[in-house]
């Protein structure tokens, strides 16, 4: 495994991944982020609506949305926790000075595309400068990030 991707997937892992995986990342095996969301330590996200045409495009649209502000506020100032749910906020903050960097060198996005809804969640493939990753990004019933995951994109 190259070492940016392998950084790619700790960091995956790290992101939402709750603190015992930390442990077995730092072993040497890396839990699998997407595999276990509800293990996030968050809450639940909101529903998505069934894949019917023009109902599904304002939540998709909103995901990539959220989820173009995130990268870029990791790629700039830092994140916005205010727009995360407090157990989410809280864990991105134990892992911000692992992850901003990884993200920074990602390079500048290329391209986001809509892949498909993944339980609660919209799945991404981000394309950047320097590496392709796939996101899953959930929200609660208060429109607040509830979920965040992101990989090396799967070929």
């Amino acid at each position: 495994m190259k070492p940016t991707l392998m950084k790619t997937a700790l960091a995956a892992a790290l992101l939402l991944a709750p603190v015992p995986a930390f442990a077995q990342a730092a072993a040497g095996a890396v839990p699998n982020a997407f595999d276990k969301p509800a293990q996030s330590g968050t809450a639940q996200a909101r529903p998505a609506p069934a894949p019917t045409g023009a109902a599904q495009a304002p939540d998709i649209a909103r995901s990539e949305e959220a989820l173009r502000a995130v990268i870029a506020a990791a790629q700039g100032t830092g994140f916005d926790y205010s727009d995360f749910t407090a157990g989410l906020g809280a864990q991105i903050r134990q892992q911000e000075a692992q992850v901003i960097p990884l993200i920074k060198g990602f390079g500048a996005i290329k391209t986001v595309q809509y892949v498909r809804q993944e339980g609660e969640a919209q799945m991404f493939k981000v394309t950047f400068d320097n590496q392709v990753t796939e996101w899953m990004i959930g929200f609660d019933a208060e429109d607040k990030i509830a979920a965040l995951l992101f990989r090396p994109a799967e070929s």
